[in-house]
């Protein structure tokens, strides 16, 4: 006899669930494979900013007139390829070239272009992202849009954490690697995805400095997992990591009462040249500390400069999209009640 499991209780929540939007990779389900640290919520937060950021790419092809010319994609910190395999679904022609340290992450993304039928538009390489070999990878590819979806935690000094989520002191080291790599190549769009715990504003600001404006920014509320968590004491003393640890808002992402704090994911499309490349790193910072101060309501309110969507993701939709992604189909792409 089948079990049937409830969600605890948590209250109503206005603000749409992120697992509604789990549609779109539905082809990322067995055998589709993932690398032994995989974030789902961030990698689907970070293919919706990179669909808005291929429509600022494609559009900027055609103004050019090279319409019929294939797009050329790069994504950093590749891991399972999903992103980046994602838009050559969507961008008929294109190629892409995926880059991460991890050579057994290289080769499970090769394994999965041939699963999907993409091996002949899509290679994978083992690189470091600050190594010359990248830098001279990426002058060759000479990308149209550049995609990074990487590590974001912060490191507290002595500590080290996985490969897999340290990103330097303030969590930032990956993001504004990839950012200087963009200034060196010029793509004409990026989609990155980091999180209120990793300098936000700070990222956006890079990326201005670069030329790259934020169009539009995609957020995902969350719990605390077992990175952040492990370095809660740590963030709390870093004056540009935002968190809520407002009860009712913690309650919201963790109704099973295992939360600590509430964070932010965060992912944009940026585009190259276009107006006030500093028009987002204001309604970055402004929601980030309301979040800080008012929790969830802080997203049911946001008036930012910039076009805004936001959702929750609760620990018990968090572990429906990994069944989901699993092979379990019947466990996302349904509109979520709280």
């Amino acid at each position: 006899m089948p079990h049937h499991f409830g969600r605890p209780s948590q209250g109503k929540i206005d603000i749409a669930s992120l697992l509604d939007e789990a549609a779109r990779m539905r082809a990322f389900v067995p055998p589709f494979s993932f690398t032994s640290f995989f974030s789902p919520e961030d990698t689907l937060l970070c293919a919706i900013a990179s669909e808005a950021a291929l429509a600022h790419a494609r559009s900027l092809h055609r103004h050019e007139g090279r319409s019929l010319d294939p797009l050329r994609i790069v994504e950093l910190t590749t891991g399972s390829g999903l992103v980046g395999l994602h838009l050559l679904r969507l961008e008929r022609g294109s190629t892409l070239t995926g880059i991460d340290i991890d050579s057994e992450a290289v080769e499970i993304a090769g394994r999965n272009a041939r699963v999907l039928g993409l091996s002949e538009r899509a290679r994978f390489e083992c690189a470091d992202l600050w190594s010359a070999a990248t830098q001279k990878s990426l002058r060759s590819f000479r990308p149209h849009l550049l995609i990074c979806n990487p590590p974001y935690i912060p490191e507290p000094p002595g500590l080290p954490l996985e490969l897999e989520a340290g990103a330097g002191p303030d969590g930032t080291a990956h993001l504004l690697r990839a950012i200087d790599l963009a200034s060196e190549t010029s793509p004409r769009a990026m989609a990155l995805s980091w999180c209120s715990l990793s300098d936000p504003a700070g990222i956006v600001e890079a990326a201005a400095a670069a030329g790259y404006a934020l169009n539009s920014l995609f957020i995902a509320a969350i719990a605390d997992g077992e990175y952040s968590g492990s370095v809660h004491s740590y963030l709390k003393t870093l004056p540009r990591a935002w968190m809520s640890e407002e009860p009712a808002t913690v309650n919201a992402v963790a109704p099973d009462r295992s939360g600590r704090f509430a964070y932010l994911l965060m992912a944009g499309d940026f585009s190259h040249g276009a107006g006030d490349a500093y028009r987002g790193v204001d309604a970055v910072r402004e929601i980030c500390e309301q979040f800080s101060a008012r929790g969830l309501d802080a997203l049911r309110t946001s008036g930012a400069s910039i076009p805004v969507r936001s959702w929750v993701l609760d620990r018990w939709d968090e572990l429906k999209l990994r069944v989901f992604l699993h092979g379990e189909p019947e466990f996302a792409g349904r509109k979520h009640h709280a």
